[in-house]
């Protein structure tokens, strides 16, 4: 992962550059969860005495292993942008700051239209705060912090 630090307008563009990726992880996860249930719905039958093809057991498992991969890929991609996924299914994504010493995470997810929270990254999601509460002039800073 980049240990990158945003400011506030550096999120926001970075944020539309992953949204894509987002819904893409989301629906993979989405997809990995059936795989799953299935694969236990399969194992289910087998051992009450069901009798199951191997073929579709076996095909079941590839679906299975080629998702979490995917899933696995795409957390790596966007990481790579120094962003952090927080949560698949609730599309939660941090971006790291520091404000005034304070280090932060710009806070996002699926259904908001920008990024408008922030929380002490010492924090979770349940501390969000409005960026309206900042103190005037307070983006974030990556001033001599490294860059991506």
């Amino acid at each position: 992962m980049v240990d990158y630090k945003f400011t506030l307008a550096e999120a926001r563009e970075t944020l539309k550059l992953i949204r894509a990726q987002i819904d893409q992880l989301r629906q993979a996860q989405a997809k990995l969860r059936e795989a799953k249930h299935k694969l236990s719905e399969l194992n289910r039958r087998h051992l009450n005495n069901g009798r199951i093809g191997d073929a579709e057991l076996g095909h079941v498992q590839r679906r299975q292993r080629q998702l979490g991969e995917t899933v696995s890929q795409i957390v790596r991609e966007i990481h790579e942008t120094g962003a952090v996924v927080k949560g698949i299914d609730d599309g939660l994504v941090d971006f790291p700051s520091t404000i005034q010493g304070l280090e932060i995470y710009w806070c996002w997810k699926v259904g908001e239209d920008d990024i408008e929270w922030w929380h002490p990254r010492n924090t979770g999601f349940a501390d969000r705060r409005r960026n309206s509460n900042l103190p005037p002039g307070a983006t974030g800073a990556n001033v001599g912090e490294s860059t991506p």
